[in-house]
This record gives C-alpha cells, structure tokens and sequence, in this order.
C-alpha cells in the first residue's frame, strides 16, 4: 500500500513541481552566467523572438540554461526512475520473471541505441543545425531522409528479433531459463519491440526540437515515459503479471512522442514522407554515422555480455547489477550526459583553428563545472551505499542479502563516475571536431579489456556480481585517459596547469569529504540510530550527508576551486521576479570559468 500511494503522491504533483522548478532558470542563471550558442545578431533576433511565452514555449540559448533544464528534468526522471524500480521490486521480487523481464528489453534497446544514440546524437544535430542556417527547406529534406532511413532500418530489425526472439532469450540467458520463462521473455521482448519503434519516433522529434533550442519539452518527453511506465505496473500487473509492465513501456513511448508532437509545428518543422538516397548532404550525413554506431554497438554489446554473465553468477544478480547501474547512472545523466549534450553547439561553433583557445576554454569549463558536481555525488554513493539502496529499493520482497550484493556492486559503479560522466564531454568534443573515428578505435581496445576482465572475474576466479562493475569502472578509467591524451594531441595541448591543479583539488576535497560520510555513519550506526527502522535510516543518512556536503564545500573553498564561486553568486541570484535575454550575447572568455 506504500508503494501505491507514494506512486499516486509523486505523479499527482510531478506536473507542478517540473513547471515551478524549471521556471525558475531564467531567476536563478543571471544574464552574466549566459554563454550563448549562436553569435550571430540574426540568430540573436530570431531567438528572442520565441521567448514570448512561457519556459515550456521558450528558446534556450546558453550552455548553462541548457545544462539546468536538462538536469532538472533528469532528475525528475530519475526520480520516476526509481519509482518505477522500486514497484518492480515490490510486486515482483528479486524473482526469475523480473529476471527475464530486463533480460527481454537488452535487444530493442539495443538495436534503439545504436540507431538513436548513435546517429542521431553524434551526426543529425549539427547536420540539421548547420543545414538550417543556409537553407531551411534542404534541411528539412535531409532530416526526412535521415528519419525514414532510421524507421525503416529499425523496423527491418525488429521484423527478425521479433521472429526470433525465442532464440535470443534462450542465447541471452545462457540457459538458466525455463522454457516457460523463454516464452515470456519472448513475448515481453516483442511487445517492447513495438514500443522502442514509437520510441524512435518520439526521440528523433526530440533532436530536432533541441537543434531549434528547444529543450525543456524534449527534457520531459522522458518523464512523461516513465510515467506511462508506471501505470503500467500500477495498474496492470495485478491482472496481468509481468505484462503490465510491458504494455506500460508501450504507454510510456506513446507519452514520449505525444508530448513533442504539437511543438514540431510551433517550430516549424516539415516532415516529407520521401527518401532521397542521392542527395549529397544526405549521403555526407551517412558517412559520419558508421563509427559512432559501432562505438554504441560496442558498448551495449559489452553491456548484453555483462547482463548474461551476471545471470551466470546467479539469476538475481541481474537484479542487483541492474538496480546498481539505475543508482550510479543518476548523477551521470544530471551532471555529465546534460553538461556534454549543452555543450555540444559551443563546442561545434569553436572548432575552427582561429577559435581553438576558445574550444579549449569551453571544454575546460564544462568539465570542472562536471568534476566539481559528480565526484562529491560519487563519494555518497560509496561510502552511504547501504543505507541509499535500502532507502531506494528496500521493499519487503527486496531481502537483506540482495540490498548488501547491490550496495556492494553500487560501491564499485560509483569509483567510475567521474570517468563515465568525462567519457560523454570528451566524446562530444571529439564530435564537434568531426572526428567520430578516435572514439571508435579508444572504444574497441577498451570494450575488449572490459568483456576480458569481466569473464575473467566471473568465471575463473568466480567472484561475485560486483566484480563485473569493477571491470566496468575500471574501463571507463582507462578510456577516459586515453580519450584526453588523444584529445590534447588533436587541439594542440591544454594548459597543463588549467586541468592538473583543479582536479588535485577537487579530488582531495571529496577525500576529505569520504571520511565526514564515514565517521558519522559509522558513529550514529553503532550508537544513536536503530537503521532496522526506515525513518532512522533516513535520519543516519540526511545527517551524514549534510557534514559531508559543508566539508566539501569547506575545503574547495580552502583550495580556491573556481567552480565554488559560480554557487555562491547563484545563491545570491535566485529573485521572484524572471528577466528576459540579454540584449547581446556573452562569448567566452579567458575568464569563462567564472562566466559559464
């Protein structure tokens, strides 16, 4: 019954909460924080032509406003998110069915990443953006092609999974599972085959509004698919068992799309139902899609072996690597994946040689920004890990024993998220200088060590689910230094200095910041607080994380990290009243540390 009405209490006023929280970026990011995407006066004009309505209906035109309504609406999803999961566990278990349930959605979501993150957000956002400056109606004529190309490749896809789809879950599971759970893992995997189809959809409306500025629709369009998600568990699994879910996962594409749809035409967009495979923006647009693909293949491929393995430890571990990953992924999506995704078009415009110290300082910005924001996170979720999964997913079907083996893999998930969350801004920096090959090469070498370790760990010194996100941080580690090295060898080099001695700092501010988390946890464990109870466990953990939050805060004010500085004007920013664009764009200078 907790569940149900915490569920009916979040979704009834989510609505609002997204409307007060997001409407306030304009009250809370000053004019001086603004760094605008596009220079030019025309643009400038135009842009402010579109913010005569409300923050839902507005243009957003700086990497920071961006990054804030991306974040927030993430969180918010996350928040869902983790609802959703919490329903899963409380209706289901740590059971074989929501075992296979996971296991059935690793291939449309497969085919759907290599298709959606892979070519549309490497190729089609600058394609369409830099289309849409010379000729508005080639652009749309390539963007036509480039969606009916992307439907038909997917819906050829899914025609075989769908036929096969016995033969994949059986393959998936590595035989531990029942043939009757084979066939519910194949039907659940075709029902959600006709949801990641409407999924495309929804999401390539998602890149054109963005590439119109547009991002606080397209931010909650994920919401809205948890939400739909939701009702399906909710309302549907009582009747239905496991199908409910399923059929919510269809609700939820429909939402994801349905949301979007009206603002396609505010924005303009044309869509022609045509395919003109001898265009030759259309064919230079394809010839950047090929190695980015293979780098999502890649990695969700790495991801499908880390699943089947975990099943090869035990059935439930793919529970537990699942609930782990949900966890350490929060902070990745609000800090790292929406700072990279706001970046992108500052980073595109600065990639001529004559605006390379801007590129750099752009770059450099956005990353201590995300260093200075994730690695605190990475801290809590390490050194508070039990009591954050009992208090996320301690449900009464959700044991003792399965809260300590996901805390446990949460612990070696969060070393690895500052580097997962660096592994998207330095991914995109390498897209706005058109190289989508370096990534690809990086990727392979380390996707081969990451499926090596992994096997290693499981099936020859037989440790735990865990081992396999210790495999997976340690790759994310090596991938992020090698991307750098090459990435500074491409732009000339950094100012070593610029990105040496920050890091230093913030890294030894979130070690000091680990040993306030402990220490009081510990103490209140022991001493104060019966963690048997939630409310306890609650207090324990608010508690802890308030000390080490002001010891962060303390110690990178101690080390002067710049980044301190742009929360304390924010703080002193925050007024009832919005104000408008300014009436010119700030670019990005030797100061835009301070500026962004």
């Amino acid at each position: 019954m907790w569940d149900l009405f915490l569920a009916e209490l979040l979704t009834a006023f989510l609505a609002d909460l997204v409307l007060a929280i997001v409407g306030m970026y304009n009250n809370i990011i000053s004019d001086e924080y603004k760094v605008y995407f596009c220079p030019s006066k025309q643009m400038q004009i135009e842009l402010k032509q579109k913010t005569n309505g409300g923050f839902l209906f507005n243009t957003q035109n700086s990497i920071l406003s961006a990054t804030f309504i991306l974040a927030v609406a993430g969180g918010l999803s996350a928040l869902l998110g983790f609802i959703k999961t919490r329903l899963l566990a409380s209706y289901f278990g740590v059971s074989n069915v929501l075992a296979v349930f996971y296991t059935a959605d690793r291939v449309p979501n497969l085919i759907y990443s290599i298709l959606i993150v892979g070519a549309v957000s490497a190729v089609f956002i600058p394609v369409f953006t830099g289309l849409l400056k010379k000729d508005k109606q080639e652009a749309f004529d390539v963007a036509s092609s480039i969606i009916n190309t992307t439907l038909l490749f997917f819906i050829f896809a899914g025609l075989i999974i769908f036929i096969f789809s016995p033969q994949i879950i059986r393959l998936l599971s590595l035989g531990n599972f029942s043939e009757e759970e084979i066939t519910l893992g194949s039907n659940l995997m075709r029902i959600m085959l006709i949801a990641q189809t409407i999924l495309v959809v929804g999401s390539l409306s998602t890149s054109i509004l963005q590439s119109f500025k547009y991002f606080a629709i397209p931010a909650l369009a994920p919401v809205a698919y948890n939400l739909g998600m939701i009702v399906g568990i909710v309302f549907l699994s009582k009747t239905m068992g496991m199908y409910g879910p399923a059929i919510g996962v269809v609700i939820g594409a429909l939402l994801h799309f349905g949301i979007q749809a009206p603002f396609l035409r505010r924005a303009g967009f044309s869509f022609r139902p045509k395919l003109n495979l001898k265009d030759t923006n259309f064919k230079k647009t394809l010839s950047l899609v090929p190695p980015r693909i293979m780098s999502v293949l890649l990695a969700n491929v790495t991801q499908t072996i880390n699943n089947s393995l975990a099943i090869l430890v035990s059935t439930s571990s793919v529970i537990y690597l699942k609930f782990a990953d949900q966890l350490q992924t929060l902070p990745i999506t609000l800090f790292g994946i929406s700072m990279a995704a706001a970046a992108l078009p500052t980073l595109s415009a600065q990639n001529s040689l004559d605006e390379r110290e801007d590129f750099k300082n752009t770059f450099i910005t956005s990353f201590f920004q995300m260093m200075y924001l994730v690695m605190p996170i990475s801290a809590i979720l390490l050194i508070l890990r039990v009591p954050v999964v009992r208090l996320v997913y301690g449900v009464h079907n959700f044991p003792w024993d399965a809260t300590i083996k996901t805390a446990w893999t949460l612990a070696f998930f969060s070393i690895g998220i500052f580097s997962q969350s660096a592994n998207y801004l330095i991914t995109r920096a390498y897209y706005a200088l058109k190289d989508t090959v370096t990534p690809v090469i990086i990727n392979v070498a380390t996707a081969l060590i990451n499926v090596s370790l992994s096997i290693a760990f499981v099936t020859h010194f037989k440790l735990g689910v865990w081992s396999i996100a210790l495999a997976y941080t340690i790759t994310s580690l090596i991938d992020m230094i090698f991307m750098f090295i090459f990435l500074n060898k491409k732009i000339g080099g950094f100012n070593k200095k610029k990105i040496l001695y920050p890091f230093v700092k913030i890294s030894m501010s979130t070690m000091f910041m680990g040993v306030m988390l402990y220490i009081p946890m510990r103490f209140l464990d022991k001493f104060v607080f019966d963690t048997t109870r939630t409310i306890n466990l609650l207090g324990l953990t608010i508690i802890a994380g308030v000390l080490g939050v002001a010891t962060y805060i303390m110690f990178t004010s101690l080390f002067k990290v710049k980044e301190i500085q742009l929360f304390y004007r924010l703080a002193g920013k925050i007024k009832l009243s919005s104000r408008g664009l300014p009436s010119e764009a700030i670019s990005l200078t030797e100061t835009g540390r301070e500026k962004i």
